[in-house]
Formats: C-alpha cells, structure tokens, sequence
C-alpha cells in the first residue's frame, strides 16, 4: 500500500471519529438542555395552580428556559415554552417569535399548532390559518391541526370551509370533543356561532398529552 494511500485512508477515519464526536456532543447538549427544560415545565406549572397566576414563577421558568437554550441553543421545545411564558405574560408579539422559532428549528405539527393557537389568540386569523395549513403538510393525519384550521376559517367567516376542516378533524379522531363541539355550534346558526371553542391556551406542549 502506497504512502499515499494509508494517509488518505488515516484522513478518511479521523473524519468519521470527529463526525461521531460531532453527533456525540449534540446529544448530550440535547439532553442536558431538556433536563432544564423539564424543571422549568413544573415551575410553569406550579405558577398555573395559583389563582392569579404566579409571575414570580413564570420568571423564574423563563430564567431556566434561556438557561437550556444557552447549553442547546436548537431546542425546539425551550422556545414553545417561552412563547407560552410570553403568552401568560400577555406579551403577544414577543409568543409569536418564540412559536416562530420553534416551527423554523422543527417544523412539526405540534409546533405549527402552537403557532396557529398563538395567531388565534392575538385575533390574526389570516395568519392562522397559514400555519395550520404549513402543519398539515407536515403532519396531514393530526386533528388538532384541522381543529385550527377550522377556527381560523370561522374567525374569517369562512364557515363552510370551517365546517368541512372540523370533519376532517372528527373523521381523523372521532374523540377530540373540541371539534364535536364546535361543529355543532357552527351547526346551530349565527346564535349559536358564539359557542365556538375559541383557541383555548394549552399547557406547555411537551407536557401536553
């Protein structure tokens, strides 16, 4: 074997040793970032079981969420906790970047729901819309995603198109109540439009069942 060839191939393993160190060290950030992510999720909790909710708390998670981004600053799930501390906060503008930048890092349903909540709940129903839709794409069997869709669509008084997403959401997963309920309302004429289910704020999302 000539000199060359056993430095190219000595080059070529150094590579793949530095590669996996590479993946290595991501995992472990991921983890550790997750494990911070975890203690801030029961702070948020604890902070929802006092009546108002507890600030002090929400401050407190926000600390440690800003804490398991420093260590992994790609973890998806810190920054949809942030857009729901931000969202507690009432500070609309600054939960929609946060959800944003989940849904950039990891564009997963889930994440798109959070998003298309967060419009809902700010009363941006165009944009709504659009990220239950960019949801869908990626996760075309989550009802959740149609539930939105659905609501974007009704808040638009798009109420055909908003009747046909809810049974998609119902056909997908018969048991999400919130669509059942909101059809029927739908269903029951301008009265009884009122009654729709309107973007109800949902604990964490990696706590969410």
């Amino acid at each position: 074997m000539s000199p060359v060839l056993i430095v190219a191939i000595a080059i070529a393993a150094l590579g793949v040793l530095a590669i996996a160190a590479s993946s290595y060290a991501a995992d472990a950030n991921r983890a550790a970032s997750d494990a911070v992510v975890a203690r801030a999720e029961k702070l948020i909790m604890q902070a929802g079981q006092s009546d108002p909710v507890d600030t002090k708390k929400i401050h407190q998670a926000m600390d440690q969420l800003h804490e398991a981004l420093r260590i992994d600053p790609r973890n998806d799930s810190a920054y949809v906790d942030l857009g729901f501390c931000y969202g507690v906060l009432r500070d609309g503008d600054s939960a929609i970047g946060m959800y944003r930048t989940a849904t950039e890092l990891n564009p997963s349903g889930s994440n798109f729901i959070e998003l298309a909540d967060v419009y809902l709940r700010v009363g941006d129903a165009e944009d709504a819309l659009l990220a239950a839709n960019a949801g869908i794409i990626k996760d075309p069997r989550n009802a959740r995603l149609y539930n939105a869709k659905g609501m974007a669509l009704n808040d638009l008084q798009r109420f055909g198109e908003a009747e046909e997403a809810w049974e998609k959401a119902l056909k997908l997963n018969p048991n999400l109540r919130v669509a059942q309920v909101n059809l029927d309302a739908l269903n029951g004429g301008p009265s009884g439009r009122g009654s729709i289910v309107k973007h109800p704020q949902p604990p964490p999302a990696s706590t969410t069942p």
